[in-house]
């Protein structure tokens, strides 16, 4: 059973890293009210876009008029958005009952997270020879990131630039690199300081180079420069269903899950 101050950190470290993500943009919006917090980036890239709880539910009346708090302030923000909660925030724990209420309101699943945490990590079992792993610091790679990611997710190419490749998100709390094979780039990931601890995002492989351990290798990369660069050891990711056997065979653990949900339609 994971520790209450686990629980309680993989749901602060979803919230400031998705404020770190979006603080930078032009047209980001983040607001706290009600109960409820508003994070857009004023992009069109979805997953960066999401209203969650400020706090756990307190029982499933205070739920459902946050959540209908949510929509009314979302709306104003003109970008797709998620609604997103963890389990261990939903009345009682129970994210069955938490589903009946958004379903009843209109609200669609999505996808879920895993978060997950890590005080060490384990030895690598491999490591690819091919995989040459630059570090993020120009335009190009900071488009490779971005495009590698809005591949994988499905999303517009213009909207993945618009939110990972733009300079506010590559300061000195930044830490990626993007891995290339043959000239081209194959996977990329990040490591970002957010309160005092090494976060991983944007972590994505071009599908026909799957299976291969370069995303565990560009993320192991990115890893050892916070850690040189800061002296910082725990690290904690919120983890795709694919991408969490990685993370555990790296040392990862997890905490919580997070659902994310289509908002009901206007």
């Amino acid at each position: 059973m994971p520790a209450p101050v686990d629980i309680e950190e993989s749901n602060a470290q979803f919230l400031a890293a998705w404020t770190y993500f979006s603080q930078g943009l032009p047209g980001h919006r983040i607001e706290d009210t009600d109960g409820v917090t508003v994070v857009l980036s004023g992009t069109d890239m979805i997953l960066l876009n999401v209203v969650t709880l400020s706090s756990p539910a307190a029982d499933l009346q205070d739920l459902e008029r946050r959540a209908r708090r949510a929509v009314e302030l979302a709306r104003a923000g003109g970008v797709p958005w998620l609604f997103a909660l963890s389990d261990t925030w939903s009345p009682g724990g129970d994210a069955g009952a938490t589903a009946d209420v958004l379903g009843r309101l209109g609200f669609k699943p999505a996808v879920s997270l895993t978060g997950m945490v890590a005080d060490a990590l384990a030895p690598p079992q491999r490591a690819p020879s091919d995989l040459d792993l630059r570090r993020i610091a120009d335009a190009e790679t900071r488009a490779a990131i971005a495009d590698l990611n809005a591949v994988a997710y499905g999303i517009p190419i213009a909207a993945g630039r618009a939110s990972m490749a733009h300079e506010s998100l590559w300061g000195d709390r930044a830490f990626g690199r993007v891995g290339y094979v043959g000239g081209q780039p194959v996977c990329a990931a990040a490591t970002y300081i957010v309160e005092g601890i090494r976060y991983v995002g944007f972590v994505a492989t071009a599908a026909e180079h799957r299976r291969k351990g370069y995303a565990e290798a560009a993320m192991r990369a990115c890893l050892d420069d916070a850690l040189r660069g800061t002296g910082i050891q725990r690290t904690v990711l919120h983890a795709t269903d694919m991408g969490r056997p990685v993370y555990e065979g790296m040392g990862y653990r997890a905490v919580t899950r997070f659902h994310f949900h289509t908002p009901p339609q206007a």
